[in-house]
C-alpha cells in the first residue's frame, strides 16, 4: 500500500508535463513567417501578411505610383505632375529587402491585436526620375512651391478695403524637389523648403473712402460689357504712392484680341462706328469723377468728340492706345487706393485715401454754344474741381477745357 502512494504522484506530474509538451511542440510547428506589428510601406499595411503576400501588395501599389499623377507638397502650397512627365523609376528591390527585415515568426497564440500594437512603421521606397526633359519639369515645380514673402498690403472685401497681415514666404530648389523621390511612400511627396521670414516694411495707414462714382450700362450689349470687365481689370486695386502718377494707358497696356477685347461702337469725330475695346472709355469717366472727388489732379485728361450718354458734356474722359490717356497724380500724403465694379448694370469706381478737412466736386460749366441744323449743338465746356470745408467753396481750378463737336442724338 505504501508503494502504490509513492507512484501516485508521478503519474500525475506525467500526465500534466506530457500535455503541456505536446502544445508546445504543436506550437513550435505551426509558426508561421509573418510581417511585424503595425509596418506600412508606401501607404499600405503590411502586418500580419506573408512575406510572399506582403510583396503582392507592394507591387500593386509600386503600379499605381508609376501611372498615376505625382502631387508634390511644400509648406501649404502644392503642385500635381503627370506621371510621364517624371518616368518614375523605383527602387523595388530595396523596399522589398526593407520589409524583410520587419519580418518574425509568429505563434497562433499571439493575440491579432499584437499586429497593431506599438508605433506605426511607414516603409518608404526611393526612386529616381527617367523623363528627359526632368531638369525643366523639376525647375517648373520649385518655382510653383516657391513664393516671395509679402509685406502688409491693401486688399478689397467686396467694396471695403482692408489691410492684409504681411506673410511668410519659403523657397523651393529644383534640387529639393528632386531629394524628395529618396523617401516616396505614395503619390504625394513632401519637398523640403526654406521660409522666408515676413517682409517688415512700415505699417500701411488706414485709409477712408474719398470719392466713389457710378454710371449706367446697358447689360445687353455683351462685346462692349467684356470691355468694360478688361478695362476695369486696370483700374481695381491699384495702389498709387504720394507723387506717383497713374496712366491708364500704361496700366491697361495695348487693347488687343489676343487679351480678349471685342468690337463695339467707339467715338471717331462727330460719330459712332465699330472700333476694338469700344466702351472702355466709361471705365476711364467713372474712374476720372471718383479720382476728383478725392481732390487729385489730373496730368492729362481727353473729352470726346461729341458727348457720351453716360455723363453730361464735361465730366468723360476718353482714352486711345498711344494717343489719348487718362493720367492720374497722388498729390497727398498718404497712399491712394483704387477699387473698381461692373456689376449690375451699374459702373462703379471708389478711390481711397488719408481722411481730409476739404471735399471736393467735378463741376463741368458750359461756356459756349454753337448751332448746328438737325443736330445736337457744339460745346465749349470748362471742368473745374471745387474745393469745399464745411460747406463751403475755398477754391475752385480748372481741369479741362473741352471743345464738343455738333452731333446727332447723344449716343452710348
Amino acid at each position: 500500500m505504501r508503494l502504490e502512494k509513492r507512484r501516485m504522484p508521478a503519474l500525475t506530474a506525467i500526465c500534466l508535463i506530457l500535455p503541456l509538451m505536446l502544445a508546445l511542440l504543436l506550437g513550435a510547428c505551426a509558426r508561421k513567417e509573418i510581417v511585424g506589428a503595425n509596418v506600412w510601406a508606401l501607404g499600405v499595411p503590411l502586418a500580419g501578411l506573408s512575406p510572399e503576400d506582403a510583396r503582392q501588395s507592394v507591387a500593386s501599389r509600386l503600379e499605381e505610383i508609376q501611372q498615376n499623377p505625382v502631387l508634390f507638397v511644400a509648406g501649404d502650397r502644392s503642385v500635381q505632375v503627370p506621371a510621364g512627365d517624371l518616368q518614375l523609376a523605383i527602387d523595388e528591390a530595396g523596399i522589398y529587402s526593407e520589409i524583410q527585415t520587419h519580418v518574425a515568426s509568429k505563434s497562433p497564440f499571439v493575440p491579432a491585436s499584437f499586429l497593431t500594437n506599438g508605433d506605426k512603421m511607414e516603409l518608404a521606397a526611393t526612386a529616381e526620375p527617367q523623363s528627359p526633359n526632368i531638369d525643366d519639369v523639376l525647375q517648373k515645380v520649385a518655382g510653383e512651391l516657391s513664393k516671395p514673402a509679402v509685406p502688409e498690403r491693401y486688399a478689397f472685401d467686396g467694396r471695403d478695403l482692408l489691410i492684409l497681415a504681411p506673410e511668410e514666404g519659403q523657397t523651393v530648389t529644383p534640387e529639393d524637389v528632386r531629394a524628395s523621390f529618396q523617401a516616396v511612400d505614395g503619390s504625394e511627396v513632401q519637398v523640403s523648403y526654406v521660409s522666408l521670414p515676413a517682409a517688415k516694411d512700415e505699417a500701411l495707414p488706414a485709409l477712408a473712402l474719398l470719392g466713389e462714382f457710378s454710371t449706367d450700362y446697358d447689360i445687353t450689349e455683351t462685346d462692349r460689357n467684356v470691355n468694360l470687365d478688361l478695362a476695369s481689370d486696370a483700374v481695381h486695386g491699384v495702389v498709387l504712392m504720394p507723387g506717383e502718377v497713374y496712366s491708364f494707358n500704361a496700366s491697361a497696356g495695348e487693347r488687343t484680341e489676343a487679351k480678349g477685347y471685342r468690337w463695339a461702337n467707339v467715338v471717331v469725330g462727330d460719330h459712332l462706328e465699330p472700333g476694338l475695346a469700344g466702351g472702355i472709355c466709361q471705365i476711364t469717366t467713372t474712374l476720372f469723377n471718383a479720382a476728383g472727388q478725392a481732390g487729385l489732379i489730373f496730368p492729362e485728361i481727353h473729352a470726346h468728340g461729341i458727348p457720351v450718354a453716360y455723363v453730361p458734356p464735361g465730366m468723360d474722359a476718353a482714352v486711345a492706345w498711344r494717343y489719348l490717356d487718362l493720367k492720374i497724380r497722388n498729390n497727398t500724403d498718404n497712399p491712394i487706393v483704387f477699387g473698381s465694379w461692373v456689376e449690375d448694370g451699374e459702373v462703379t469706381v471708389r478711390v481711397f485715401g488719408g481722411s481730409q478737412e476739404s471735399t471736393f466736386e467735378i463741376e463741368p460749366k458750359v461756356v459756349a454754344e454753337y448751332p448746328a441744323e438737325g443736330k445736337n449743338p457744339g460745346l465749349l465746356v470748362e471742368t473745374y474741381r471745387v474745393e469745399k470745408k464745411d460747406g463751403v467753396e475755398v477754391k475752385r481750378t480748372l481741369v479741362v477745357r473741352s471743345v464738343y463737336e455738333p452731333s446727332y442724338p447723344i449716343p452710348k
